[in-house]
């Protein structure tokens, strides 16, 4: 019975706590004959091919005019898939910034990671008039804390 207990006691303790994300976008819309145009966004953290992408933030809709549109989208995640070299945000994105108003998506992957179990800060610009498919960008600017970017609205 003790030798059972004093393996308990060597087993290794993990502790869950939840990493916190704050991506601060700007997207152009540059369609000459609107005035908005329709945008839905959600991140996820992608994983490797074995598991599905983890959601890291509730979709937001929005109507912007065209032209700059800003806006900050929080998100969280409580640890990654054993092996990994950190988060990998990736952004779901549906536009119908294009020349003939239809609805496309467009799959951003953010190549700079977040090292587990700090938060981290993504400044993300992007021209998204008449695009669409997939994506590999790496991040404006970065950080590992919720301090302000300068110029960021």
């Amino acid at each position: 019975m003790r030798g059972a207990f004093l393996c308990l006691l060597l087993l290794p303790v993990f502790a869950y706590s939840w990493d916190h994300f704050q991506f601060d976008v700007t997207f152009f819309c540059n369609v000459l004959d609107r005035t908005e145009y329709l945008l839905k966004i959600e991140w996820y953290e992608k994983d490797s091919s074995l598991s599905k992408d983890d959601l890291l933030s509730n979709a937001k809709n929005y109507r912007p005019n065209v032209g700059r549109f800003s806006f900050t989208q929080p998100g969280a995640m409580d640890g990654d898939e054993m092996n990994s070299s950190g988060y990998e945000p990736v952004a779901y994105i549906s536009h119908d910034c294009t020349n003939d108003k239809k609805r496309v998506d467009l799959v951003l992957s953010i190549t700079t990671l977040c090292p587990i179990g700090n938060g981290c800060h993504y400044r993300i610009i992007k021209d998204i008039t008449n695009v669409w498919g997939k994506e590999s960008v790496e991040a404006d600017d970065f950080k590992q804390d919720m301090g302000p970017f300068p110029g960021f609205p």
